[in-house]
């Protein structure tokens, strides 16, 4: 009975498990397309700064921290690296002046099923892309931040292959997850409230690190 009684729990528990991800992923989706759909009336142009990337950088705001500056803000809640390869078109037709790419962390928790493999098989199509569509354009691969400390070594795994990867297409590579982590690899807690979106010191932070690239472009 008390094996049966278990057996029940972990069934309900897995049921609405399940139903959180389907009511998360549709919410998720439907605030992907409310973006895209802004992106398209309003593109990319010549001589823009892109920040593309997932929530992270959408939590920016772009034009505050650069001033003066013709920046875009790209940035998409809940996207994995196959999201943003998907919206490509939309970047690379702009032709814009340089690209600061930050993407990967949503690929990382279990149930995205993704491998490091294909998150680089991936990001290197992103890459590819980018170096057929609009050659002229800077690219800045930027480290995936830290977040919770067990995810610590799969991420610095990945941010040496994005630098590899960075370099490959002669682009430049961004650490920041040095800037950013705790010695045991988690992301500060006086950065985050939730161990993986930025507060307002962390975008000074990231702001001050990306400072010295948007002088040189």
């Amino acid at each position: 009975m008390l094996i049966s009684g278990l057996a029940i729990a972990i069934i309900i528990s897995l049921l609405l498990l399940a139903i959180t991800r389907i009511a998360v992923e549709r919410v998720a989706h439907a605030h992907h397309m409310q973006k895209v759909s802004f992106f398209d009336r309003y593109p990319v142009r010549p001589g823009d700064i892109v920040f593309l990337g997932d929530s992270i950088t959408d939590g920016a705001r772009w034009h505050e921290l650069f001033p003066g500056l013709p920046v875009k803000n790209r940035g998409i809640n809940a996207n994995l690296t196959t999201n943003v390869l998907e919206r490509m078109d939309n970047i690379v037709n702009g032709q814009p002046k340089a690209i600061f790419i930050l993407i990967g962390t949503n690929d990382l928790p279990w149930f995205e099923h993704r491998s490091d493999e294909q998150i680089l098989e991936t990001y290197e199509a992103i890459l590819r892309r980018i170096k057929q569509g609009s050659p002229e354009t800077s690219v800045f691969v930027q480290s995936i931040l830290p977040r919770e400390q067990s995810k610590a070594q799969r991420i610095q795994k990945l941010n040496g292959d994005l630098k590899t990867l960075a370099t490959r297409y002669g682009y430049v590579y961004i650490d920041l997850f040095s800037h950013f982590s705790t010695p045991e690899g988690a992301l500060c807690p006086e950065l985050t409230n939730d161990g993986l979106h930025l507060l307002s010191i962390g975008y000074a932070i990231w702001v001050k690190i990306l400072r010295p690239y948007i002088r040189g472009l």
